[in-house]
């Protein structure tokens, strides 16, 4: 297959919808399809053996490291020129709102993956009175696609209460060679936890992007609650200067992002996950997590609670319940029988959930509506043709 994958955000930045892609692409490449990377902002212009066309854009002050789209007036000559079998909208907003345009203009199917909350986060940044105005706004796009993916039944049944249509289900997989509880390292540990600290104190681990987004709160509380754990804060954004202030004289290690050996490393070093973030539309940290032998406490909202099995893998709690937030990193931390049964058992859920899979249905989803689509054009032009050449004898 050829597909033109639009996205508005890719390397060098890294989130979950830039991992998504890059295991995508690799997946790609190794069953010999064609693919095309558009995007807004600086950057390489191929990945792997694939081509990268950047568009210009804006860096957004209110999210230093996201770059808007401008205008894209070259995205039409481009998907005109590449003729993809079909477009693979990662978290339209600016730029896929264009590539929806101009794909509908050249007749082209479109799928989108709805893989950020847009909407929810407008109220986390302060601009709530937005949210009305986001939820049409990706209507809009939504609509005007094929198919919408969604990470978990969770994400498809909110989508389907604001009214989008045509939802679908497209998980996330997980690398359990890169992340695996071999990884674990005792130099690590060792700086974590400080000079003269029992080796065998438990570490809890927060992993993903420092912003207003991810409910820190929740973070500075365990903190205050718990100044014996120590905390391993993995990643990098507006709110850190916040965090390390907050933090300041408690024990917290903070390593800015990571990625690869370096951040599998870091999952395996620790002992379990606080997922703090009420917004996630599926939470990969989780997964990456699970694989790497750690058990999660999260709450129970977003993707988070379709990604950790509750009692099995970890245990989420209530989004405005601080009291069993607490209970339950007091029950991991302190009970390592328990953490090593949700341990155990999130390895377990994770090898059987693998990229491989995933991709491999999701292409032959792709198959099938690129198929019906073009079907339906050529039906259409048929009919289109009969009643020109009709209208023509009668005159």
């Amino acid at each position: 297959m050829r597909i033109a994958i639009v996205t508005e955000t890719f390397l060098p930045k890294m989130d979950g919808i830039v991992r998504m892609l890059t295991e995508f692409l690799d997946h790609l490449g190794r069953r010999g399809h064609e693919a095309i990377v558009l995007v807004p902002g600086k950057g390489d212009d191929r990945y792997a053996n694939f081509p990268i066309e950047r568009f210009r854009g804006l860096r957004w002050q209110l999210y230093p490291g996201l770059t808007v789209a401008g205008p894209a007036p070259g995205l039409t000559r481009t998907l005109r020129r590449w003729q993809p079998d079909i477009i693979h909208l990662a978290g339209p907003a600016v730029l896929g709102a264009q590539a929806t345009v101009a794909g509908r203009a050249l007749r082209l199917p479109l799928v989108a993956h709805y893989q950020t909350d847009l909407a929810t986060y407008a109220g986390c940044h302060g601009l709530g009175f937005l949210q009305p105005v986001a939820w049409q706004y990706l209507r809009a796009i939504h609509r005007l696609a094929e198919r919408t993916y969604c990470p978990t039944p969770t994400v498809r049944r909110q989508l389907g209460a604001q009214g989008f249509r045509d939802l679908a289900l497209c998980a996330r997989g997980v690398d359990t060679v890169g992340f695996h509880p071999d990884r674990r390292g005792a130099a690590l540990r060792a700086r974590i936890l400080g000079p003269g600290a029992d080796p065998t104190t438990p570490i809890a681990a927060y992993v993903g992007r420092l912003s207003p987004e991810k409910n820190l709160d929740a973070l500075l509380s365990i903190a205050t609650a718990r100044p014996d754990l120590p905390l391993l804060i993995v990643g990098d954004g507006p709110a850190r200067p916040r965090l390390e202030a907050a933090l300041a004289g408690k024990r917290a290690y903070f390593t800015g992002e990571l990625r690869g050996a370096d951040l599998a490393a870091a999952y395996a070093s620790a002992d379990f996950l606080v997922c703090t973030s009420l917004t996630e539309t599926f939470c990969q940290v989780a997964q990456e997590a699970m694989a790497s032998g750690l058990p999660t406490v999260g709450f129970r909202a977003g993707g988070v609670q379709d990604v950790v099995l509750d009692g099995e893998t970890g245990f989420l709690c209530a989004p405005d319940d601080e009291r069993a937030w607490h209970a339950a990193v007091g029950t991991v931390a302190g009970n390592p029988a328990t953490r090593q049964r949700l341990a155990r058992r999130a390895r377990e859920v994770a090898e059987g959930r693998t990229w491989a899979s995933v991709f491999e249905r999701l292409l032959g989803e792709y198959r099938e509506i690129s198929d019906t689509y073009r079907l339906s054009q050529r039906r259409g032009r048929g009919i289109r043709i009969a009643r020109r050449s009709a209208l023509a004898e009668r005159r």
